[in-house]
């Protein structure tokens, strides 16, 4: 599957089936898409933890109630703050972390979508209480969970507005042609 096929196919998956966790390949995927994720000024101050424990990720899901079904995984997305402006500067610490952890959050559910796994971005949990599951630093900070499993369903078609009410050239309105 190419990546724009990946794109317009990828669609969040709230069920999953029982899993007795994901294949090496898969894992491999998951790292490689983190590790070779751009970051703004090159910071790299982000840090990932994959929760593959079924206990933990019973824990997590109590305070997560944007977190559906029981997935094989969950991977936080975490922010450091501190770092990020010591390696790039205030717009780091202010914007480009937020920045860099949505592309790194879409090259993971883009790559697992690929190769047959649901995924789900979530940002409805307890941050403290996650932080403390999770032994976070204090400088550390959970910002996005993804979880992710084989889906159970399919879910549900996309409903996309017209290009011409989201894009415009050259001028806001200004239609392409």
């Amino acid at each position: 599957m190419d990546v724009l096929e990946a794109i317009k196919t990828r669609r969040s998956s709230r069920s999953f089936q029982e899993s007795d966790g994901l294949p090496e390949e898969i894992m491999e995927a998951i790292e490689q898409s983190i590790i070779n994720s751009p970051s703004g000024s090159n910071a790299q101050e982000s840090h990932f933890v994959i929760v593959q424990d079924k206990e933990q990720l019973k824990r997590i899901k109590r305070f997560s109630p944007g977190l559906s079904g029981n997935p094989s995984l969950v991977i936080v997305l975490c922010s450091n703050a501190r770092e990020a402006l010591e390696k790039g500067g205030k717009d780091s610490e202010e914007v480009l972390r937020f920045v860099n952890l949505g592309i790194v959050a879409a090259y993971i559910l883009l790559s697992t979508h690929t190769l047959g796994l649901g995924n789900c971005p979530v940002r409805s949990f307890h941050k403290e209480a996650i932080k403390k599951l999770l032994e976070l630093p204090h400088e550390m900070e959970p910002e996005l969970l993804i979880s992710l499993g084989y889906s159970k369903e399919s879910p549900r078609k996309k409903i996309s507005r017209s290009k011409e009410e989201v894009i415009s050239f050259d001028k806001y309105g200004a239609i392409h042609g």
